[in-house]
């Protein structure tokens, strides 16, 4: 079971990687002859739809309590939706009765969204090239990179997105940076995560490695939720689904399997000297992961802002397409549960120490003065 569900997600992720024509249509087939469904207008038609896919899909709704209160926002939902027009209204309106479950995995929007958003990202990354050399610590046109300050002792890495540059892969990059480190005696590393919104976290654990022995690290239990929009993905899921509630899971979480340590890996040397994590607004997903490890295996200290991500938290993006407007729609169907069962239902994860990083200058005179040899 555990070797068909990698294989299937492997599947999965290549989907999401192609164009929003890849995004499965929810079936409408088990609703054609309810009459609710056929009166209804296009947007009713696909709040059913949308309805019935979370209850069967999000990871908080695997208990039925949680589902009934979930469908108890339905007939307010159909009513609204007899007087809305227009698809953007529909999208705000789907995203308010998601409530607190609405982040950036789980999330609606529309092709015009989608085109608006891109623009705003486009004008970020020109913003951030102008601002590459106004302070050490504003936003580097890059995915990550490094700068030694011999004289204070102190590597500064800002980490900007999980994400291989594949002109410089990021485990390559980090024994060159481990390497300039330990050759210049450098007894603090600065990780400058403020503008990090995520990617792979196969990054993330390449640098871990360099800060923890692998084999001590505490880890996140992950828990999958099976559903029916991800058998469309992989008719395969049907069957794994299936047999799973006929053994007597209906209302439970699948925990996956801990990944094992290769028998051939081989430990780099773990950094002896002082880490500080700097935590901003736009810290998120694989980039939360980070810090949160971070802080439940004690490594290091954590300066910056509160959170903005959960640390227990959703993940593993469905995408899907609501046929009758078009809308589209992604959502999570895995929970990942921090290593520190006592903090487990937190919501947000405080700094160790509340610094302002709107002033660039200040920021790092404070790193400094504090963390500087």
């Amino acid at each position: 079971m555990i070797i068909v569900l990698l294989v299937l997600f492997a599947g999965l992720q290549a989907t999401m990687a192609q164009d929003v024509s890849k995004y499965k249509a929810l079936d409408d087939s088990a609703y054609q002859t309810v009459p609710e469904y056929q009166l209804g207008n296009k947007y009713q038609k696909d709040a059913i739809l949308f309805m019935d896919m979370v209850a069967d899909t999000h990871p908080y709704y695997i208990k039925a309590e949680r589902r009934a209160e979930w469908f108890n926002k339905k007939n307010a939902l159909l009513e609204q939706c007899k007087t809305i027009q227009n698809d953007e209204d529909f999208v705000d309106a789907l995203i308010d009765v998601l409530g607190p479950l609405h982040d950036k995995h789980t999330d609606l929007t529309t092709l015009s969204r989608l085109q608006a958003n891109k623009m705003a990202k486009n004008q970020e990354s020109g913003a951030a090239a102008d601002a590459d050399t106004q302070h050490i610590m504003s936003r580097h046109d890059s995915f990550y990179d490094y700068r030694i300050f011999q004289q204070e002792s102190i590597c500064y890495l800002q980490f900007n997105q999980c994400v291989d540059m594949p002109e410089n892969p990021f485990e390559e990059f980090l024994d060159g940076m481990f390497s300039k480190m330990d050759e210049g005696g450098i007894k603090t590393l600065v990780v400058d995560a403020q503008y990090n919104s995520g990617g792979s976290s196969r990054l993330c654990d390449a640098l871990l490695q360099h800060l923890y022995p692998i084999g001590k690290l505490e880890h996140y239990t992950t828990y999958l939720r099976f559903s029916d929009l991800m058998a469309a993905y992989n008719p395969k899921i049907a069957a794994v689904k299936a047999k799973w509630e006929n053994d007597g899971h209906k209302d439970e979480l699948y925990e996956m399997p801990t990944a094992k340590i290769p028998a051939d890996y081989q430990q780099p040397a773990v950094y002896e000297g002082d880490v500080v994590f700097v935590m901003g607004p736009k810290t998120y997903s694989s980039a939360g992961i980070l810090l949160t490890l971070a802080r439940d295996n004690h490594i290091g200290t954590i300066v910056g802002t509160t959170s903005t991500f959960s640390p227990s938290h959703y993940g593993e993006i469905l995408p899907y397409r609501l046929p009758n407007t078009g809308v589209l729609g992604s959502i999570s169907c895995k929970y990942f549960a921090r290593p520190d069962a006592a903090t487990v239902d937190d919501t947000c994860m405080e700094p160790d120490c509340v610094i302002n990083l709107d002033d660039k200058e200040q920021a790092w005179q404070y790193i400094i003065k504090n963390y500087g040899k």
